[in-house]
């Protein structure tokens, strides 16, 4: 993986699912970063580099990623994906699930997904939908 220097970088990565495919986002706190699509596909991208930084004073006030409490939802087995943060040779549990109890985490995950979603929008990700449609009822003789 090639990135620019910019002292410490951190890592996001949404595992993705069936409907949506994962992402790996490595940035520092200027905005370079590299986008990782799971089919193979490297982007070197400039993020904002306001939502970086405070990504990076978020991360700071969460202190040790590997000590936050797991946070468990429901998810689907076939549309659920996982979001991990890595950092200095840290990494976060499953921080997926919305309203993370502690506020430091939950402002954390806000962050990581803002910082997602520029990712694929400068990487011009397109989003796939999937559309399930079912057959007319036709009952039975």
């Amino acid at each position: 993986m090639v990135l620019y220097a910019g002292g410490s970088q951190a890592t996001i990565e949404e595992t993705g699912s069936t409907n949506r495919p994962g992402l790996r986002v490595t940035f520092d706190h200027g905005g370079h970063a590299t986008v990782e699509q799971r089919n193979g596909q490297i982007d070197q991208v400039k993020l904002p580099s306001g939502l970086c930084s405070q990504f990076m004073r978020d991360l700071k006030e969460v202190g040790r990623l590997a000590t936050i409490p797991a946070h468990h939802c429901m998810k689907s087995v076939s549309f659920g994906s996982r979001l991990f943060i890595e950092f200095e040779g840290d990494k976060s549990p499953d921080l997926s699930c919305p309203g993370q109890p502690e506020p430091h985490t939950d402002a954390l995950q806000k962050d990581a997904q803002q910082i997602l979603a520029a990712a694929r929008e400068a990487a011009r990700i397109q989003q796939r939908n999937i559309i399930t449609v079912r057959p007319p009822y036709s009952p039975k003789s």
